[in-house]
């Protein structure tokens, strides 16, 4: 089984309101919605975003992989609780979050991008045990506001383990 160095990199999201508001569907927030935004935002930013280069320590095969901690899923589940219309709201900030600190790393994701998914082996899983991380085989890790894509960038939908369930694919069989 191959092993997968960890290498902690710096996030470094921007918060963009168009591509917030392509997130979201929304054309417009309000001035008190973004105020509240920003001080999860800095706190999110500064101690819940992670971010790390998996790379293969036997050959090829290098992975970012961006996530929130559980802290933020709970902090916008009681958003959520309260306000269903604002939970959305910082669901869908924590996306931007991901997403953007994902464009920082692999600028070829901007422009409404996807991430592409690999199909992760064992040595990734291996990685995603010793950051504490379970995946799961609909394609997903045990954090809600994540992201594990090539790193650098080399294809989209054509390399991607959700191409044949994924509503964006362009490669699904029709």
């Amino acid at each position: 089984m191959p092993k997968y160095d960890i290498t902690p990199l710096k996030p470094q999201p921007e918060f963009d309101m168009m591509y917030f508001l392509e997130i979201a569907g929304e054309t417009r927030v309000d001035q008190q919605i973004m105020d509240d935004f920003e001080p999860f935002w800095d706190t999110w930013a500064k101690e819940s975003l992670k971010a790390f280069e998996l790379t293969n320590t036997e050959g090829e095969g290098k992975f970012l992989l961006i996530f929130l901690e559980e802290d933020v899923e709970n902090t916008i589940e009681g958003i959520w609780q309260d306000s269903p219309t604002h939970g959305l709201l910082f669901h869908n900030l924590a996306i931007a979050m991901v997403m953007s600190t994902a464009q920082g790393f692999v600028p070829e994701l901007g422009d409404g991008q996807c991430a592409p998914l690999p199909r992760p082996g064992e040595g990734v899983l291996g990685a995603f045990a010793e950051l504490g991380l379970t995946w799961n085989q609909e394609g997903t890790v045990n954090r809600k506001f994540a992201v594990l894509t090539p790193y650098p960038y080399n294809g989209g939908c054509e390399i991607c383990y959700m191409s044949e369930t994924c509503p964006k694919s362009t490669v699904k069989a029709q």
